[in-house]
């Protein structure tokens, strides 16, 4: 199960169901972004988590949660296309991995 969260709070709570809901062996990073950060910034982000996950594959797929609480400040349309900039990158080792992607963000700009 591979995470990439914004927020610090949200960063910790997320990891923290993961590890009670009994995927604790299975939590492969604990990371976040905040702050407000740029495009190429969750870009970069974006990356070097795919980078890491896509290395090696499992027989039964890889878990990704892109995810966050409801931000205040950051401006989320722009962060998540530094992400999608990213998952269409790197899509077809995604693709070959069986990565099941889950998402849940909001605050300004989300739709």
């Amino acid at each position: 199960i591979w995470t990439m969260v914004a927020g610090g709070g949200a960063s910790v709570i997320y990891s923290d169901t993961i590890c009670e809901l009994g995927g604790a062996s299975e939590l492969a990073n604990y990371g976040e972004y905040s702050g407000a950060p740029s495009e190429q910034q969750t870009y970069e982000y974006a990356k070097t988590i795919l980078t890491l996950m896509t290395k090696e594959k499992r027989d039964e797929g890889k878990v990704l949660i892109i995810g966050g609480g409801i931000a205040n400040f950051t401006n989320v349309a722009a962060t998540f296309k530094g992400i999608v900039r990213a998952l269409q990158e790197y899509q077809d080792k995604l693709i070959e991995g069986n990565v099941k992607i889950f998402v849940r963000r909001a605050g300004p700009n989300y739709q």
